[in-house]
């Protein structure tokens, strides 16, 4: 049976330890795959305080830490998300171990195919349909997206205005999975939103 998509969920940055811990038992609850931890504010030491924290409601291997690649390193979760500004994959590698990820937010084919070549686990392709967290930009859609995963042996995780009723466009472009902010962390009852997701995963007709 093919895996079951993947189901990730970021921290917004807005919201205290407190508040993503409840956010994040719920999410998990819901079926959420991978927690990223994309606190950009927050120092090193924060950070860690972060994910031990987490880590008592989501098991460590399901946490992801968003370009502190040294607190990845010295925790041990799951990976690293690198962003533009953070170190490239060859200089994270050197720091994380061999079991660890490496994940790449990337914009346009050419950024994917090198990411690909620098030895990334997986890439975090988006925006793809219009976000309240990107306002003004134009949504890049799933034409681009098509090319992208038909080119590459490594996952693609689709991220942008994804909701649980588009989710299988985003499938359907090739994608292992989807990166939700808003849509779960600003729910009303989280553990029904990731729930929703979970299905609209999981029920794709080009997966069962």
């Amino acid at each position: 049976m093919p895996q079951s998509p993947e189901l990730h969920v970021i921290t917004n940055g807005r919201q205290s330890l407190e508040e993503v811990l409840r956010m994040a038992e719920a999410a998990y609850a819901g079926g959420m795959d991978y927690l990223h931890i994309r606190e950009k504010q927050r120092t090193a030491r924060e950070c860690m305080d972060w994910v031990y924290a987490l880590a008592e409601v989501v098991p460590k291997q399901h946490l992801i830490i968003n370009d502190r690649v040294d607190v990845a390193a010295a925790v041990a979760c799951r990976g690293a998300h690198l962003a533009y500004h953070s170190l490239n994959p060859v200089e994270a590698r050197k720091v994380l171990s061999r079991e660890q990820w490496i994940g790449r937010s990337v914009h346009s084919g050419v950024e994917a195919e090198q990411a690909a070549r620098e030895g990334v686990n997986y890439v975090l392709y988006g925006h793809i349909f219009p976000s309240g967290s990107k306002p003004g930009a134009a949504p890049r859609g799933t034409t681009e997206l098509a090319q992208i995963t038909s080119g590459l042996s490594i996952p693609v995780i689709g991220i942008g205005g994804i909701t649980p009723g588009n989710v299988g466009q985003v499938l359907a472009a090739g994608c292992a999975g989807v990166a939700v902010l808003s849509g779960i962390t600003d729910a009303i009852d989280v553990k029904q939103a990731a729930l929703a997701y979970r299905n609209a995963l999981d029920t794709w007709e080009g997966h069962v």
